[in-house]
């Protein structure tokens, strides 16, 4: 176990994927240091209904299109050692290329706003290992979610490099989720029609998500690797 003196900072964290990390690693001995843009049911329920998780988590609301260089410094400025950087936060709405609007402000949030981060950790002098968190069908062309998709890509991308450059230092690798949890703009119906497209036939098996961030934290000499957990979802035709 991990002294409850070290910290893992989670973007996007106060629902869906991004707060199960923050859960787990409390699980695993780390004080949770959850960003979150807007405040959500999700988190508040958690602490409501779990009062001894109060002083396991620290919340930082901040708005990620601004400086993301300043919630590194606000999470080192925490009394912790911050050994560890999720980056969950992530933009999922359809939107090609025929819209560019979209296509920046995708990109922004789900590529350029994670290395900024993970850059800053690094430059900050810090020890420890970065997860970010893409997507496994992201090699797949989407029309409907085109700009999304290239985002995630370039992430992996970014994932590979930033390891090679912050190393030995800062571990760098990603995991690619398949189908975990509907998303905001699906319903349930859709969801399990996913189970056909995956050849282990079966969508949301969260505990083979979260035992792959313990496994990449708990393994210090995996580094700028993509580990896919989507059933086999991505080599399916």
């Amino acid at each position: 176990m991990n002294s409850i003196s070290e910290a893992v900072l989670i973007t996007g964290a106060s629902h869906r994927l991004g707060l199960a990390i923050a859960l787990k690693s409390i699980e695993l001995g780390f004080h949770a240091i959850i960003h979150h843009r807007t405040e959500r049911d999700e988190l508040r329920e958690v602490l409501e209904n779990n009062s001894e998780l109060r002083s396991q988590i620290t919340t930082i609301p901040y708005e990620l299109t601004q400086s993301p260089e300043a919630l590194v410094d606000k999470a080192y400025s925490l009394p912790f050692n911050l050994t560890g950087l999720v980056n969950s936060a992530s933009i999922f709405t359809p939107g090609n290329l025929t819209d560019y609007n979209h296509f920046e402000r995708v990109l922004n949030i789900n590529a350029l706003v994670p290395s900024r981060l993970a850059a800053q950790f690094y430059n900050k002098g810090g020890n420890g290992w970065v997860i970010n968190i893409t997507d496994a069908i992201c090699n797949k062309p989407s029309v409907h979610y085109q700009n999304y998709r290239i985002s995630k890509v370039l992430l992996e991308l970014l994932t590979k490099q930033q390891a090679m450059l912050f190393a030995p230092k800062i571990r760098v690798n990603a995991i690619a989720p398949g189908a975990m949890i509907p998303g905001e703009a699906e319903d349930s119906e859709y969801f399990k029609a996913l189970e056909s497209q995956v050849p282990m036939k079966k969508t949301g098996d969260i505990k083979s998500f979260l035992d792959t961030y313990s496994y990449l934290i708990g393994t210090p000499y995996i580094n700028g690797q993509i580990l896919r957990v989507d059933g086999g979802w991505s080599v399916a035709p």
